[in-house]
């Protein structure tokens, strides 16, 4: 198991199908008149193998953001700083919602991680996220978020962190989606269950994540029965399939995190990350 268990007592604490692909109607080359923050700049640009920072920096959308009708969580960051009832936490970075930065305004979550930070060399993460409660997990779950990484993580061996399912109660465990150098995706399961562990998207990767634009990520998880102690879990970019994740522990899930960073950061621990039209649905919900 990968999952450090410092990462996991803070948390602790803070918590007491097919469907038709995505429609592209955002900015994949947003306009570059703005620079980026200042500090995301610095640790974002000479962080990964992804896109060269440049100016493609994600630049503001016309069109607002929705939420489905019946979905467990909606969050479109229209709030400003106000944390609209999550629970922020980070180690070695920031994180706060930014106005001008958006793919379907008026707002999206902005995480920077600084760099230097190495696992190898004295213990720490490099991550921000925030947190929050939801429904306990039944059968399925889809969480949908638009993302876009100013590069991908810089070192070889080094887990970027988009979501954590999580269950800090009587029912502990969880386990998170993560994203390699080389553009493949990754599962951390500390759910508790028999073949827990760490796995990932086999080579040589067919569909990963981009860095330089925004991407619709998807991530599915689903299981048998209530009482089913393993299940499988799908990740999705723009609608398409990139891998299924089987015999997966699954627990009664009830919080749910976004944000970014590395639990496990290996010295090239600089990244720049805007998240933004965040949903936690029982159905999928597309790209839209």
């Amino acid at each position: 198991m990968r999952l450090k268990r410092s990462f996991l007592l803070p948390l602790a604490v803070l918590s007491l199908g097919v469907l038709p692909a995505c429609s592209d109607d955002g900015d994949d080359n947003p306009p570059g008149t703005d620079a980026g923050a200042d500090a995301g700049m610095d640790a974002g640009t000479d962080a990964g193998t992804g896109a060269d920072a440049g100016d493609d920096n994600p630049g503001p959308s016309t069109e607002p953001g929705t939420c489905p009708a019946n979905t467990l969580l909606c969050e479109l960051f229209d709030s400003g700083n106000d944390t609209n009832g999550w629970t922020p936490s980070s180690e070695n970075a920031s994180i706060q919602v930014d106005s001008t930065r958006t793919r379907n305004g008026p707002g999206a979550l902005h995480v920077v991680t600084e760099d230097g930070h190495d696992e190898r060399q004295r213990p720490g993460t490099a991550i921000a996220q925030w947190q929050k409660r939801i429904p306990a997990f039944e059968t399925q779950l889809f969480v949908r978020a638009h993302v876009y990484l100013r590069s991908l993580p810089g070192a070889f061996g080094q887990m970027g962190t988009f979501f954590v399912l999580s269950n800090f109660d009587a029912d502990f465990g969880g386990f998170e989606l993560q994203v390699m150098q080389d553009s493949g995706f990754a599962l951390d399961d500390w759910s508790f269950r028999e073949g827990q562990g760490w796995n990932r998207q086999p080579e040589p990767i067919q569909l990963g994540m981009d860095a330089g634009r925004w991407v619709c990520l998807e991530w599915e998880v689903r299981r048998d029965s209530t009482s089913s102690t393993h299940g499988n879990t799908r990740v999705y970019v723009d609608g398409a399939l990139a891998h299924d994740f089987t015999n997966i522990g699954m627990r009664a899930f009830n919080n749910f995190s976004v944000g970014y960073g590395f639990v496990h950061p290996l010295g090239a621990s600089g990244s720049e990350t805007w998240i933004d039209n965040v949903v936690v649905s029982t159905q999928r919900v597309g790209c839209d």
